[in-house]
């Protein structure tokens, strides 16, 4: 098979075409795997949170205390999210409930009033937070994220607080 090379005006043959254009891809190749031989590796978390714990529900803290403070504008420096400033029996610390509580659950949360909150601590701009993934109050538990540890949000924490028991027994 003979291919009309356009730009020199003479006839190619095809397999010396095959030729060249395998030639191009493994010198493409063979530049790629030196470029990645040269960068340091480092190893990608599975998940977006596999560096940080969230997404480990087993190796969660619990801690229970009385709440000080509510703090539901972000200030710089700090993270992102509804911060709760509780008194606990290891001393005061910081809870992160992320961005995604209800007003009436906000509304709960008074000054002086006993919490209970599980979840995982992480430095976040030099300061310790615990990162909220259940919140009790008043006997009511409250899911704040997932077990990857994504934010809940409302209507799909109703959801998540069904017992799965009572959904079984309602599709029979």
């Amino acid at each position: 098979m003979q291919i009309r090379n356009w730009i020199a005006g003479k006839q190619v043959d095809g397999r010396r075409l095959a030729f060249y254009f395998c030639f191009v891809l493994l010198c493409l190749l063979t530049h790629s795997v030196t470029l990645a031989a040269e960068q340091p590796s480092a190893q990608a978390p599975s998940t977006p949170f596999g560096l940080t714990g969230l997404n480990t529900p087993a190796h969660d803290i619990t801690i229970g205390g009385t709440i000080q403070q509510l703090i539901a504008t972000r200030k710089p420096g700090s993270s992102a999210g509804v911060q709760l400033l509780v008194n606990g029996s290891q001393g005061s610390f910081t809870a992160n409930l992320g961005t995604s509580l209800s007003s009436k659950v906000k509304q709960s949360l008074a000054q002086g009033a006993p919490v209970q909150i599980s979840g995982t601590m992480q430095t976040i701009n030099g300061k310790e937070y615990l990162l909220a993934r259940t919140l009790t109050i008043s006997g009511n538990q409250i899911i704040v994220r997932n077990e990857n540890g994504f934010l809940v949000h409302g209507q799909q924490r109703s959801r998540a607080s069904v017992n799965n028991s009572a959904l079984y027994r309602s599709a029979k």
